[in-house]
């Protein structure tokens, strides 16, 4: 058969051409293409801890805003044009209001007794540098809507966020220039920086996590009179002023129950007892109350607190101790009774793992706990919804114990402290040591020798309850404490010998309370 060749074969020219036409043209469109450049891309401000960040741009020089949460955006479906398209904006705006459902506002359960969740407004503290890690379990126990209205919370920081309808306020937002300046307010001026290059300060493992702008908390102090200066405003129609921090935990309805007995239109000022530089305070952490009748005798009487009171502020360290000295300035007794400043039980600057369970306190209502964690903040709202108060009263510190903290407590536990003090007893001062009534001295004089003894000394004297043995070292307490232990793995497990706690709890069936 002959050969066919290309040129003679006409069906197959066209074809050839638009290959090569089509070559041409994704060739010669490659090579217009170009890279982009970085360049280009625009540099971060040399000085951009200086900078407002968008936030705070926005609410510059604005009132410090109400916390409530905003209303949740309820999307309308699309519908087909017709003529009231044609009607004014505004008309159209006011009718798509109408059409979408209305929120109905959940019902806030009656507390037993007279004063009701809707007469206090809490006052949440808490930081940039640990709001991501403290401030959501919070947002499930105790801002649940079961517990207290959302229009009945503020939330304030030093660094505005938006977290779902909640709206955290930025209350150092209108420090003056000078304040400003301190040292101690360069965290401050540095987390618009943190925010710019994406560090986050959540503490997750994950990558991009950091800490946030160190020293934090140098901050706190000048949080506490713009503060309370906000929620008085902000809130006038409330009768009493609930302080609490993102790692504290606060029994509301056991507190409402105790504030009933007190007139809010009087000047009330209490919570745990703090005293520094000859003046009486409530101890933040521990969290407190203040009155109505406290702020209009304070606040209310003055335009500018945080500005008059700014130099001192300044000379010291402590937030909670500031607000009690403007308290006592102004004739505002920390306690409560209206005489001496006195302690009183029921407020923990500790926590319940780390807090003495005694027998002067056995049978006194619980109301808070400090140094929270979530999973703390978790149980202690669990075991309030668990607590019937209209049959039972309020939570004692007795009922605390046996739900929250006896379960832990064993007769004998190694790697564990339970920090008993109250007799030491070592080889090198027993010789010395007198025992208690009725314990035999050879007992009490062989504790040091060994675990047995130890136990065996805490036994003999009628009023302990829990003992800790350590090498030559024994120590027993007639105070209960739950402690520590060191898990499995902890490398301090390997750089000290084992330390062994035991409790005797059952003692406690001794400590009757009338109810």
């Amino acid at each position: 058969m002959a050969r066919v060749l290309f040129h003679r074969e006409n069906r197959i020219v066209p074809l050839g051409i638009m290959l090569f036409v089509l070559f041409l043209f994704f060739y010669h469109l490659d090579l217009e293409h170009t890279e982009p450049s970085i360049n280009g891309l625009p540099d971060l401000p040399k000085d951009l801890s200086s900078r407002q960040s968008p936030l705070r741009e926005q609410s510059k020089q604005q009132p410090l805003p109400s916390a409530q949460p905003s209303p949740s955006a309820v999307p309308v479906a699309a519908q087909v044009p017709t003529s009231d398209d044609r009607k004014p904006a505004q008309q159209q705006q006011q009718q798509q209001q109408q059409q979408r459902p209305k929120e109905q506002p959940k019902e806030q359960p009656k507390q037993p007794g007279q004063l009701s969740p809707d007469d206090v407004v809490l006052l949440f503290k808490t930081g940039a540098s640990v709001l991501w890690r403290r401030l959501p379990i919070h947002l499930s126990t105790t801002f649940a809507p079961s517990r207290i209205s959302a229009n009945n919370i503020l939330i304030y920081s030093d660094y505005p966020e938006t977290i779902g309808p909640w709206q955290v306020i930025d209350v150092l937002e209108n420090s003056t220039e000078t304040v400003r300046q301190s040292d101690n307010y360069e965290p401050y001026r540095a987390q618009a920086d943190h925010e710019a290059r994406q560090v986050y300060a959540e503490a997750a493992n994950v990558e991009g996590d950091g800490n946030g702008p160190a020293g934090g908390w140098k901050l706190d102090k000048y949080k506490f009179l713009p503060l309370i200066q906000h929620a008085g405003r902000a809130k006038p129609d409330a009768k009493w002023y609930i302080y609490l921090e993102d790692d504290g935990y606060i029994f509301l309805p056991n507190l409402l129950l105790h504030l009933e007995k007190f007139s809010s239109q009087e000047p009330w000022y209490f919570g745990g007892l703090a005293w520094k530089h000859g003046d009486y305070f409530a101890h933040g952490g521990a969290g407190f109350v203040l009155s109505r009748g406290a702020w209009e005798q304070s606040f209310g009487k003055e335009e500018d607190m945080v500005g008059k009171y700014a130099a001192f502020t300044e000379a010291h360290g402590c937030g909670d101790h500031v607000l009690g000295h403007v308290m006592q300035d102004y004739g505002i007794n920390f306690g409560q009774t209206h005489g001496k400043s006195e302690y009183s039980w029921g407020f923990n600057p500790e926590p319940h793992w780390g807090g003495w369970f005694r027998r002067a306190s056995w049978c006194h209502p619980v109301y808070s706990w400090h140094h929270m964690h979530s999973k703390d903040v978790a149980r202690l709202y669990n075991l309030e919804l668990s607590w019937d108060y209209a049959k039972k009263g309020q939570m004692r510190f007795r009922d605390f114990f046996k739900a929250m903290v006896e379960p832990y407590m064993r007769r004998r536990v190694e790697w564990w402290d339970n920090q008993s003090s109250r007799y030491e007893l070592r080889s090198d001062n027993v010789a010395d040591a007198q025992p208690p009534e009725k314990v035999p001295k050879e007992i009490w004089h062989k504790a040091w020798e060994s675990v047995d003894a130890c136990e065996a000394a805490c036994v003999a004297w009628e009023n302990c309850v829990q003992w800790t043995f350590y090498e030559d070292q024994c120590r027993m307490d007639e105070n209960l404490l739950l402690g520590m232990g060191i898990p499995v793995g902890d490398n301090r497990r390997q750089t000290s010998l084992p330390r062994t706690s035991g409790w005797l709890p059952q003692r406690t069936e001794k400590w009757v309370c009338d109810a």
